[in-house]
């Protein structure tokens, strides 16, 4: 089912544990027309700050509860390499954060999610990762 992005703005994101924050922002890939990042505000757990949210960790979203879902914990958000959200992200930050989460890189391929239009996921919610799918600089 197609949404409107802007649908997102101010839904809360909830880890397998808790809250992690509301979603303020979304980084969306101009020239292959897909969603980067999710652009987390914190709550008062770690201090506010912004934290990016790969769509890759989505295990679903709840428009109706105004909520997005992710296979992803507290420590793990906590834990996650600093962003400025002012600043463009470099492919070096974007290279670091997927290894810290594991992801492959979403940029390998034709489209935004590398050989495929979206993340493709397996029943549990887990993703697949797609060997080929490697850095490349645009």
């Amino acid at each position: 089912m197609l949404r409107n992005i802007e649908s997102l703005n101010g839904c809360a994101v909830v880890a397998s544990d808790g809250d992690i924050g509301n979603v303020e922002e979304l980084y969306f890939d101009h020239e292959a027309w897909g969603i980067c990042y999710l652009v987390v505000k914190t709550g008062n757990w770690i201090d506010g700050r912004h934290v990016l949210i790969s769509p890759y960790s989505v295990i679903r979203a709840e428009p109706a509860a105004l909520s997005v879902h992710v296979d992803l914990t507290r420590q793990q958000v906590s834990d996650s390499p600093p962003i400025d959200t002012h600043k463009p992200i470099s492919r070096q930050y974007e290279a670091e954060y997927s290894r810290y989460y594991g992801y492959p890189a979403y940029w390998g391929g034709p489209d935004v999610w590398g050989v495929s239009s979206y993340p493709a996921f397996q029943p549990r919610g887990g993703v697949v990762a797609d060997a080929r799918a490697t850095p490349t600089s645009r």
